[in-house]
């Protein structure tokens, strides 16, 4: 019997580096949310791996390897005489947009594994995740949470009520290396050696979210901006949506968002935006 999971947008409401370390990664701080109704859908159905089938509007975009194959061998090489099962990926999320698209997939796989398969529960999935990527483990979670480390450290963190995001992506080609293009062009400083740890940021209102997003921002959006310049256009046409409260890039880009108060003044800016730039992909969603 075939099983199902969602596999969530992920949105940086904010990212901060906060240097270059001598592993060559770089130390993060970033305030992470999920979309409660945008992303792709897994499906897993009984018998022998195959590699994944990939369908949905932006299928087409999926190219050699990817994150789900990945994580389905990752969990075979620890039960190697398990017939773990295929998958099928609906992939309604563009593909290296800044969202955690391929995260998110591989995350949701290893839920539908442990879900499938009783004893798969018992394995160390977080530690498995990590090997995947440094997104991969809070998309294993899908809850809101600040990140820290290269993305090993995750704390959850509680939003004080209903937040809801518009989301607005291009559609522009971006470049093979997107993410260590807009690293190298933003040239961090060395982490310092007394960098002080931060605690988890605490929200009393939903409007202290607001503040919090607009004052820490997102270190990376500027060299992205250079590095994909429709960025510009589309963070100011989020900006100016009516009752838009904050409005920035996510990740590496180039998907950018928009934070609002109530549905309807997400809805209605979805709406706008659709009306302005129909050659974008818009869509809007609570934030979980």
């Amino acid at each position: 019997m075939s099983k199902v999971e969602f596999a969530p947008a992920k949105i940086n409401l904010t990212l901060e580096v906060l240097g270059r370390r001598s592993d060559g990664y770089h130390e993060l701080r970033s305030l992470v949310a999920f979309a409660s109704d945008i992303g792709d859908r897994l499906t897993l159905f009984p018998g022998p791996s195959m590699p994944t089938e990939a369908s949905g509007p932006f299928a087409v975009g999926l190219q050699g390897s990817n994150l789900v194959d990945a994580a389905i061998a990752a969990v075979s090489r620890v039960v190697p005489s398990r017939e773990l099962g295929r998958i099928e990926l609906e992939k309604n999320l563009p593909v290296a947009s800044g969202i955690g698209g391929g995260s998110a997939d591989a995350a949701a796989a290893l839920r539908l594994l442990r879900l499938a398969h009783p004893e798969i529960a018992e394995l160390d999935l977080t530690g498995i995740a990590q090997e995947l990527g440094a997104d991969v483990p809070v998309c294993l979670q899908s809850r809101a949470a600040t990140m820290t480390g290269i993305g090993e450290d995750i704390s959850p963190t509680a939003f004080p009520g209903d937040l809801f995001v518009v989301l607005a992506n291009p559609l522009v080609p971006v470049p093979a290396k997107k993410t260590a293009e807009v690293f190298r062009l933003l040239n961090a400083q060395p982490l310092a050696p007394d960098a002080a740890k931060e605690s988890a940021p605490v929200f009393s209102s939903v409007r202290d979210v607001f503040r919090y997003a607009a004052l820490r921002g997102n270190a990376l959006e500027a060299p992205a901006r250079q590095l994909i310049p429709e960025i510009n256009a589309v963070v100011s046409a989020l900006a100016k949506l009516p009752r838009s409260r904050a409005a920035q890039l996510s990740g590496a880009g180039p998907t950018c968002f928009a934070l609002f108060e109530t549905e309807h003044a997400a809805k209605t800016g979805a709406r706008i935006l659709k009306s302005r730039q129909p050659q974008w992909w818009v869509a809007h969603s609570r934030l979980v």
